[in-house]
């Protein structure tokens, strides 16, 4: 399954089922299934955000015993930004190592 934004009236609302609190972040299209402890995550891996990607931007969680967890995909960039802005805001700001297609990639943080 894909996550879509489907409002953003009242915060961000999406098609699938998120958790993003101090204490639990979960998402019902993760790989591996379950809920993390925020202070697990060590951080961020986040593909297909360059400008001239098309398709999936995924979001995975690397965990601080280096385990992946493939948290959260959409089609939309904005989607995904909203995301990423909604964790920084709740469990604090993580490293991102962004990547795409092109084999290109950068850190942020």
């Amino acid at each position: 399954m894909i996550g879509k934004l489907t409002s953003i009236e009242n915060g961000p609302q999406r098609n699938v089922k998120l958790v993003i609190t101090a204490g639990e972040l979960g998402s019902e299209i993760s790989s591996p299934s379950g809920t993390f402890d925020p202070q697990s995550v060590d951080h961020y891996e986040v593909s297909g955000l360059h400008e001239r990607d098309v398709g999936l931007v995924t979001l995975r969680f690397v965990l601080t015993d280096g385990r992946r967890v493939q948290f959260y995909s959409t089609e939309s960039k904005f989607d995904m930004a909203l995301l990423l802005d909604q964790l920084d805001g709740t469990i604090g700001e993580r490293r991102r190592e962004v990547s795409g297609d092109d084999a290109s990639s950068y850190v942020v943080g």
